[in-house]
């Protein structure tokens, strides 16, 4: 029997929690995402106008702020002790605290639109996507990348061994929880197919052994 999906929070509301998960070793990661997202844009010389939705310790845009400092970066999410971290990390950046369902920016605000693991964190993520689309200029780009949930416990735990293995006890736990919450690639093909008002143009592909990107163009 296929693995179910099992939720996990939507928000890591403590210090201790966010701290822990700040504390792993994402570079490997968040170097490829940064280098994938550029390779889809037509450009990146352009000062773009590129919001991150559930930023979380906001290192993703610490690192395209370090590659393209001519970009406008905005960062949003809903735990307080995820945004204090990132506001630690990059002081200069513009994080704020609000909701993936209900984002506090007009229509067609930006250029690009990223998100890194907020989908799994999400129990229904069609409100999410609606919003990321809602606030992308016609012709902009939509760049989304999760964990993709094994298909067995022993999948999963292989998993965890390989890329937590030298992490905590509660460092590995957050990794589990996070690929048993986790949508398939089907089911995100699927999400997508049935949003009321899906983008003009989009693909998800498996982009690793444990995650799969959503590239999409707004009309």
């Amino acid at each position: 029997m296929p693995l179910q999906r099992i939720l996990e929070p939507e928000v890591m509301e403590t210090p201790e929690t966010a701290a822990a998960y700040d504390a792993m070793d994402f570079t490997a990661v968040n170097t490829a995402f940064c280098e994938d997202l550029a390779a889809v844009l037509p450009t990146v010389e352009q000062p773009l106008q590129v919001l991150d939705v559930g930023t979380g310790n906001g290192r993703i845009l610490q690192m395209l702020h370090q590659r393209y400092p001519h970009w406008q970066l905005t960062g949003i999410d809903l735990s307080p002790a995820m945004l204090a971290i990132a506001r630690h990390h990059s002081p200069q950046l513009n994080f704020i605290q609000g909701d993936a369902k209900a984002l506090p920016f007009a229509a067609a605000s930006f250029d690009v639109v990223i998100s890194n693991s907020l989908v799994h964190h999400l129990a229904d993520p069609q409100p999410a996507l609606g919003e990321m689309l809602r606030v992308l200029r016609p012709q902009g780009i939509l760049f989304i990348r999760d964990l993709c949930r094994p298909d067995t416990k022993a999948a999963l735990q292989a998993l965890v061994d390989q890329y937590a293995g030298q992490d905590t006890p509660e460092q590995r736990q957050l990794f589990a929880d996070s690929l048993h919450a986790a949508l398939t690639l089907m089911e995100m093909r699927e999400l997508l197919r049935t949003l009321p008002q899906p983008p003009q143009q989009w693909q998800v592909t498996l982009t690793s052994d444990r995650h799969w990107t959503v590239v999409a163009q707004r009309e």
